[in-house]
């Protein structure tokens, strides 16, 4: 796959990554009631800590073969209970997407 040369397309594409890596996690972890979750749901409060750690290294493999770079998403952020990007899925994929742009 040749990674995308626009900002915007890098962005679409690390956003796609991140979506389609939590519908294959949720099926490894075996919880089906997590692919039912819309853009507005929380998914911070229904997985535990472990997952949070999975998703996002997972996230990153992803990330790099999409964007053909390793853009870092581990920021203190991302467990804090009150500001995770996980307390909105839609963040999640949003959040993904800027730290691509941010480079």
């Amino acid at each position: 796959m040749t990674p995308p040369t626009s900002t915007s397309s890098r962005s679409e594409s690390a956003a796609a990554a991140a979506r389609a890596t939590l519908v294959r996690l949720v099926d490894t972890w075996g919880r089906p009631e997590l692919g039912a979750l819309g853009p507005e749901d929380d998914l911070f409060d229904k997985i535990d800590s472990f997952a949070v750690v999975e998703l996002l290294l997972e996230t990153e493999s992803e990330v790099e073969k999409a964007v053909g770079r390793y853009v870092p998403l581990a920021d203190e952020s991302i467990l804090d209970s009150t500001r995770s990007p996980l307390r909105r899925i839609q963040s999640w994929f949003d959040y993904v997407a800027e730290a691509v742009n941010r480079g």
